[in-house]
Protein backbone atom coordinates (compact mmCIF):
# COMPACT_ATOMS: atom_id res chain seq x y z
CA UNK A 1 0.00 0.00 0.00
CA UNK A 2 1.29 3.38 -1.06
CA UNK A 3 0.54 6.62 0.73
CA UNK A 4 -0.12 9.76 -1.26
CA UNK A 5 2.43 12.52 -0.64
CA UNK A 6 1.13 14.83 2.04
CA UNK A 7 2.20 18.03 0.35
CA UNK A 8 2.58 18.35 -3.31
CA UNK A 9 4.65 21.10 -4.85
CA UNK A 10 1.51 22.94 -6.05
CA UNK A 11 0.12 22.93 -2.51
CA UNK A 12 3.36 24.38 -1.14
CA UNK A 13 3.30 27.09 -3.82
CA UNK A 14 -0.32 28.00 -3.03
CA UNK A 15 0.40 28.19 0.72
CA UNK A 16 3.40 30.47 0.04
CA UNK A 17 1.24 32.73 -2.19
CA UNK A 18 -1.43 32.87 0.51
CA UNK A 19 1.09 33.82 3.19
CA UNK A 20 2.64 36.47 0.91
CA UNK A 21 -0.77 38.00 0.16
CA UNK A 22 -1.66 38.09 3.88
CA UNK A 23 1.65 39.78 4.71
CA UNK A 24 1.19 42.27 1.86
CA UNK A 25 -2.40 43.05 2.97
CA UNK A 26 -1.30 43.74 6.56
CA UNK A 27 1.57 45.93 5.32
CA UNK A 28 -0.81 48.01 3.16
CA UNK A 29 -3.24 48.32 6.08
CA UNK A 30 -0.45 49.42 8.42
CA UNK A 31 0.87 51.98 5.90
CA UNK A 32 -2.59 53.43 5.28
CA UNK A 33 -3.28 53.69 9.02
CA UNK A 34 0.06 55.43 9.49
CA UNK A 35 -0.82 57.88 6.69
CA UNK A 36 -4.23 58.58 8.27
CA UNK A 37 -2.56 59.23 11.62
CA UNK A 38 -0.14 61.61 9.91
CA UNK A 39 -3.03 63.48 8.21
CA UNK A 40 -4.87 63.80 11.53
CA UNK A 41 -1.71 65.12 13.21
CA UNK A 42 -1.18 67.66 10.42
CA UNK A 43 -4.82 68.80 10.61
CA UNK A 44 -4.47 69.39 14.34
CA UNK A 45 -1.24 71.31 13.74
CA UNK A 46 -2.91 73.44 11.03
CA UNK A 47 -5.85 74.19 13.33
CA UNK A 48 -3.44 75.16 16.11
CA UNK A 49 -1.51 77.48 13.76
CA UNK A 50 -4.76 79.07 12.53
CA UNK A 51 -5.79 79.73 16.13
CA UNK A 52 -2.37 81.22 16.79
CA UNK A 53 -2.67 83.50 13.74
CA UNK A 54 -6.12 84.64 14.93
CA UNK A 55 -4.70 85.36 18.37
CA UNK A 56 -1.81 87.35 16.89
CA UNK A 57 -4.21 89.33 14.68
CA UNK A 58 -6.35 90.22 17.68
CA UNK A 59 -3.23 91.21 19.65
CA UNK A 60 -2.07 93.36 16.73
CA UNK A 61 -5.45 95.11 16.45
CA UNK A 62 -5.37 95.77 20.19
CA UNK A 63 -1.82 97.11 20.09
CA UNK A 64 -2.50 99.38 17.11
CA UNK A 65 -5.88 100.70 18.21
CA UNK A 66 -6.03 104.50 17.86
CA UNK A 67 -7.25 105.01 21.44
CA UNK A 68 -4.31 103.05 22.88
CA UNK A 69 -1.80 104.80 20.64
CA UNK A 70 -3.21 108.19 21.62
CA UNK A 71 -2.76 107.35 25.32
CA UNK A 72 0.81 106.22 24.67
CA UNK A 73 1.58 109.41 22.75
CA UNK A 74 0.22 111.53 25.60
CA UNK A 75 2.26 109.58 28.14
CA UNK A 76 5.56 109.21 26.25
CA UNK A 77 5.30 112.04 23.71
CA UNK A 78 7.62 114.35 25.64
CA UNK A 79 10.30 111.69 26.08
CA UNK A 80 10.21 110.62 22.44
CA UNK A 81 9.77 114.06 20.90
CA UNK A 82 6.69 113.05 18.92
CA UNK A 83 4.83 115.68 16.92
CA UNK A 84 1.74 115.52 14.72
CA UNK A 85 2.41 114.92 11.02
CA UNK A 86 1.65 117.74 8.63
CA UNK A 87 0.33 116.87 5.17
CA UNK A 88 3.28 118.67 3.56
CA UNK A 89 5.64 116.20 5.27
CA UNK A 90 4.20 113.34 3.22
CA UNK A 91 3.96 115.04 -0.18
CA UNK A 92 3.71 118.46 -1.71
CA UNK A 93 2.32 119.68 -5.01
CA UNK A 94 5.65 119.24 -6.80
CA UNK A 95 6.02 115.56 -5.90
CA UNK A 96 2.48 114.48 -6.84
CA UNK A 97 2.00 113.32 -10.43
CA UNK A 98 -0.10 115.72 -12.47
CA UNK A 99 -3.18 114.82 -14.47
CA UNK A 100 -2.74 115.51 -18.14
CA UNK A 101 -5.76 117.40 -19.45
CA UNK A 102 -6.55 117.35 -23.18
CA UNK A 103 -6.26 120.72 -24.86
CA UNK A 104 -9.65 121.82 -26.19
CA UNK A 105 -10.19 124.85 -28.38
CA UNK A 106 -13.54 126.45 -29.06
CA UNK A 107 -14.80 127.26 -32.52
CA UNK A 108 -14.38 125.89 -36.03
CA UNK A 109 -10.59 126.25 -36.12
CA UNK A 110 -10.27 123.74 -33.27
CA UNK A 111 -12.24 120.87 -34.85
CA UNK A 112 -9.14 119.17 -36.26
CA UNK A 113 -7.18 119.67 -33.03
CA UNK A 114 -10.06 118.25 -30.94
CA UNK A 115 -10.59 115.18 -33.16
CA UNK A 116 -9.62 112.55 -30.56
CA UNK A 117 -11.05 114.31 -27.52
CA UNK A 118 -14.59 112.94 -27.96
CA UNK A 119 -13.25 109.39 -27.65
CA UNK A 120 -11.93 110.05 -24.14
CA UNK A 121 -13.95 108.80 -21.20
CA UNK A 122 -14.99 111.98 -19.47
CA UNK A 123 -17.48 110.80 -16.83
CA UNK A 124 -15.96 107.90 -14.94
CA UNK A 125 -16.57 104.66 -16.77
CA UNK A 126 -19.37 105.87 -19.05
CA UNK A 127 -18.59 106.91 -22.61
CA UNK A 128 -20.28 109.92 -24.07
CA UNK A 129 -23.24 109.03 -26.28
CA UNK A 130 -22.61 109.18 -30.00
CA UNK A 131 -25.20 111.04 -32.05
CA UNK A 132 -27.31 108.74 -34.23
CA UNK A 133 -25.98 108.35 -37.71
CA UNK A 134 -22.51 109.62 -36.80
CA UNK A 135 -20.10 106.69 -36.82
Amino acid sequence: MKFAPVFRSLDILMIAALIASVVWTFKIKHDSQEALDNVARLQKQIESEENRVDLLKSDWSLLTSPARLEKLVKHYGGQLGLEPIEPAQLADDNTLPGIKQPEITVGDEGRERNAGVDDLISTGSVRQAQPRGAQ
